[in-house]
């Protein structure tokens, strides 16, 4: 079965339109060719029987049968069937890069981790599944700034949730820094910008001049919900060792959703930037 949470099913829905049982402009023949075309799967079978049986009703057993990949392949073909814009589609395109890169569903056996885990692990998965929602709900913020100014608040929390010693946004002569944390004793700027397209490169060469700015030995790290542009990739490595890498937004959902400590997912990219000089690597190239 998916690991799909309540926040995270809402905003499918509410995107595919299915409160009032049907989905998306679908009838039964066009939505049994849609997810046979898609998945295989043969949606009218009994095993997708449901409540009402209705196309909605279908869908959502189909959430709880099927595993994250089959689940992200369909949700993927839906949002781009959709064909939609907007904060909304953001999110629902966070969940699916979730579904798609996850791992087997990890529901199934929360209940034993939990038994094995200390009171803290306790409070660090409660914490993350709580910013989880937060993090989906500002995803289809429509005020953009204020989304911004939230995930400045969510970001120091999710730090503090690892014991990284975070601090909140400060000045420096004028200068305004997103915030700063602590990993292995070393100190590291940090950024956010969560625009609606992959950064340029000018945000990340005011990020660059503002680390070499400091010390010889401060590092950063910059979140680009939506990516940097590939112009961008290169610019910031171009001529000049970089001191910062970068983490995305499926990245960061990635670490929400448990797959990967923030830490053990810091460390690795820390190696990365020290050994290869890598800015950016697909999370997927981390959990090999």
């Amino acid at each position: 079965m998916s690991n799909l949470t309540f926040a995270e099913k809402r905003k499918l829905e509410e995107l595919l339109k299915m409160k009032s049982g049907y989905v998306l402009d679908f009838n039964n023949r066009t939505f049994a060719e849609f997810v046979r075309e898609s998945t295989g799967r043969e949606i009218y079978d009994a095993r997708y029987d449901y409540e009402s049986g209705s196309k909605a009703n279908r869908l959502r057993a189909f959430w709880q049968k099927e595993e994250n990949g089959v689940v992200g392949k369909l949700m993927n073909d839906m949002l781009d069937y959709a064909d939609r814009t907007g904060a909304l589609q953001d999110a629902c395109r966070l969940i699916v890069g979730r579904l798609l890169h996850d791992g087997p569903a990890q529901q199934s056996n929360m209940s034993s981790l939990r038994d094995q885990q200390s009171s803290n692990d306790q409070q660090r998965s409660q914490a993350l599944e709580r910013l989880t929602e937060e993090f989906l709900e500002l995803a289809a913020e429509p005020n953009r700034n204020q989304a911004g100014l939230a995930l400045e608040r969510l970001l120091n929390e999710l730090f503090g949730v690892f014991d990284l010693r975070p601090r909140q946004p400060f000045l420096v002569i004028g200068e305004q820094i997103d915030g700063s944390f602590e990993l292995d004793g070393q100190i590291y700027l940090l950024e956010s910008k969560w625009e609606k397209h992959p950064l340029p490169e000018a945000d990340l060469l005011i990020f660059r001049g503002k680390i070499e700015g400091k010390s010889t030995f401060t590092r950063g790290v910059f979140i680009a919900l939506n990516d940097i542009s590939p112009p961008a990739r290169d610019a910031i490595t171009r001529g000049k060792a970089p001191s910062f890498f970068v983490m995305n937004g499926h990245d960061l959902m990635m670490i929400l959703s448990a797959a990967m400590s923030l830490t053990e997912f810091l460390r690795k990219r820390v190696r990365l930037l020290a050994e290869e000089g890598r800015v950016c690597a697909p999370f997927a190239e981390l959990m090999s």
